[in-house]
């Protein structure tokens, strides 16, 4: 989070404006009442599980076009790649993040979703194995 008193709950940082935020330039005048308070980062595993399993498919549909609505709105600290996990290949969702609120979810699928979350310590969390950066190709010694 950038340093501002005021959170934008958009892209998820902190404004030094109250009226705009001064990351990503959107309109918080009606979100923000309070000054930003301090919170501490929680790492871990979220489980999602449909309660309905006759219906968990159209559930996962719907929960895939929510995500990405609140992708695109908010900041929901995980990594992109998994979406590829929706829909999942048994009944339970299991996603990695930090700081991440469900309620978002819970609201926009009412009775359809139960969702757990599970701290982690950072090691346990699975992480993108690094790229290893491309070698420049071999130029053969008689066109140097």
């Amino acid at each position: 989070m950038s340093g501002g008193p005021y959170l934008c709950e958009y892209c998820g940082y902190g404004s030094h404006s109250k009226e705009r935020c001064t990351h990503c330039g959107r309109d918080i005048s009606g979100l923000v009442d309070q000054p930003l308070k301090f919170k501490l980062p929680r790492s871990g595993k979220l489980i999602i599980r449909p309660y309905d399993r006759a219906n968990a498919e159209h559930t996962w549909k719907d929960l895939a076009k929510e995500w990405d609505r609140l992708e695109r709105e908010t900041n929901l600290s995980l990594l992109p790649s998994q979406m590829e996990k929706i829909p999942p290949k048994g009944d339970v969702l299991e996603l990695y993040g930090k700081d991440v609120d469900a309620s978002h979810l819970l609201e926009a699928l009412p009775g359809r979703l139960t969702i757990e979350f599970q701290e982690l310590p950072r090691e346990q969390i699975p992480h993108r194995p690094r790229r290893e950066p491309l070698r420049p190709p071999t130029v053969p010694k008689n066109k140097r």
